[in-house]
């Protein structure tokens, strides 16, 4: 009996085993870039909404970043980027059902003005597709993205711990739900920025889902750096309505805490061509 439970856990481990191999393999960078890329176009369409309010959104940086004349003919060593999970994309929107990338790649690039280096490092990088039927379901993001480069001596390391980056379809609009850290170390300083933000989109037609729509919107924002200890902000928005380059009705408040301690608390308030900021008890409205 002891000799029948002793092959049957070892038949389980080699199963295990045997099931993970199959579900790794390697894969070209640019598949990672790929999903990445196509996150950054949905995020893109919620954050000129969310700037006009005065709202910064988070898009997650890609490598292989085109214009960029250092990355452009830089040589590019990605030997040990690999995917686990579900790789399928029936949509072909760039996003799989559900992969997990690992790996490393360093690149440089030397001209007669010198030399610089870096690499980019997949952390337990998750990358989903809400659903695969559908090219415009969004993504779901989660993982560490880190970014190191090296010229003349000095070095920065920029490293993005996302705890979840979810655009998802919801009913007739989208729904959004963005949390993580920026840490940028340099020269002996370090710099950082968290961010936990989330609301809905809804547009007025559904034939034209990022034209003119609706947002609610809440979050905050906090940060440090070596002269300020601490910093926040908070912001909620709500039934703001955008119309082509405007705003045209709904009303926002925040709340923002300086690196000295110091407070202040402003709304705002958007009509037709008009809008009105309230700060220490004083209104002032601008019409355009």
């Amino acid at each position: 009996m002891k000799n029948t439970w002793m092959m049957l856990v070892l038949a389980l481990v080699f199963l295990a085993s045997c099931g993970g191999q199959q579900q790794q393999k390697q894969v070209d960078p640019q598949k990672v870039a790929e999903p990445l890329s196509t996150s950054n176009l949905q995020l893109y369409r919620l954050s000129q909404p969310l700037a006009r309010a005065g709202v910064p959104s988070p898009i997650i940086l890609t490598p292989f970043s085109k214009g960029v004349s250092a990355l452009d003919t830089a040589e590019w060593n990605c030997s040990q980027v690999t995917a686990t999970g579900d790789l399928t994309d029936n949509d072909n929107d760039g996003i799989p059902v559900d992969a997990t990338y690992n790996g490393r790649c360093t690149w440089g690039n030397s001209n007669g003005s010198g030399s610089i280096s870096g690499y980019w490092e997949f952390k337990n990088l998750v990358i989903q597709d809400p659903n695969d039927h559908d090219p415009d379901a969004g993504i779901k993001a989660s993982g560490s993205i880190i970014w190191g480069v090296e010229s003349g001596g000095s070095s920065v390391t920029f490293t993005w711990e996302l705890d979840k980056h979810n655009l998802e379809k919801q009913g007739g609009g989208h729904k959004f739900d963005f949390e993580g850290t920026w840490t940028i170390v340099g020269s002996g300083d370090t710099y950082i920025f968290k961010y936990n933000m989330s609301g809905n989109w809804t547009p007025d037609s559904s034939s034209d889902p990022w034209g003119d729509g609706v947002m609610n919107a809440n979050g905050s924002f906090s940060g440090s750096g070596p002269s300020c200890a601490s910093w926040s902000a908070s912001f909620n928005l709500t039934s703001v309505h955008f119309s082509g380059d405007e705003i045209n009705s709904g009303s926002g408040v925040y709340d923002v805490t300086d690196c000295g301690g110091d407070t202040a608390h402003i709304e705002v308030n958007w009509a037709t061509r008009q809008i009105c900021v309230t700060a220490d008890g004083n209104t002032i409205c601008y019409s355009f």
